[in-house]
């Protein structure tokens, strides 16, 4: 606890909680966007390892670009106007207990959320999204379910303004799942666009 109190008096913490409160969604946008090319290099890094060829990595940028494109586009200010309305949900129906909003999120809101992305990242690349949904929602979606139902445990009992800052931190290690499943060669599937 002493750790945490001495790093929030840090200047680095100061600026970023005064740029939360300033500019929140352009704050939370580059903080999602950077965040997800963190946990990109780090799947890339992975599939590198695991591929066992004498080849040096090399980053794929592009493909960390596309991306990081979603999550500044869509998944920050998504989670930015999602998690206000929440709170007035959950008010409006009296609802106290975490468990129940995690459930609502990973039944309500997480298939529709995971479906776009899939969709997009099939597009960016040139690929067809209705194949990549079809292979890789139901994995993904499984994903979440054991990855957010923990850790939306500690979102929903955070204030609104550091959600989205937690969710980005937590996504380092979900976002490579979802780098994963989107980049997971599918069975004759034909990519039109090749990353350099």
């Amino acid at each position: 606890m002493m750790v945490l109190r001495a790093l929030q008096r840090t200047a680095p913490v100061r600026a970023y909680a005064r740029s939360l409160e300033t500019h929140p969604l352009p704050t939370k946008c580059a903080t999602s966007g950077a965040l997800m090319v963190v946990s990109d290099v780090m799947r890339q890094k992975l599939e590198k390892r695991d591929a066992d060829d004498a080849e040096p990595f090399r980053w794929d940028a592009a493909r960390s670009s596309r991306l990081a494109l979603w999550a500044v586009v869509f998944h920050a200010p998504y989670l930015h106007w999602l998690h206000p309305w929440y709170e007035k949900m959950w008010l409006r129906y009296r609802i106290r207990s975490t468990v129940v909003k995690v459930a609502l999120d990973q039944t309500l809101m997480a298939p529709p959320f995971l479906f776009c992305f899939l969709t997009y990242s099939a597009l960016a690349e040139g690929s067809d999204p209705g194949h990549r949904v079809r292979e890789q929602l139901p994995a993904l979606w499984t994903d979440s379910v054991w990855f957010w139902s923990l850790a939306h445990c500690v979102t929903f009992n955070l204030p609104v303004p550091v959600r989205v800052l937690w969710q980005d931190v937590a996504r380092i290690y979900f976002g490579s799942l979802m780098s994963l499943r989107a980049n997971a060669p599918l069975a004759g599937e034909v990519r039109r666009h090749k990353s350099s």
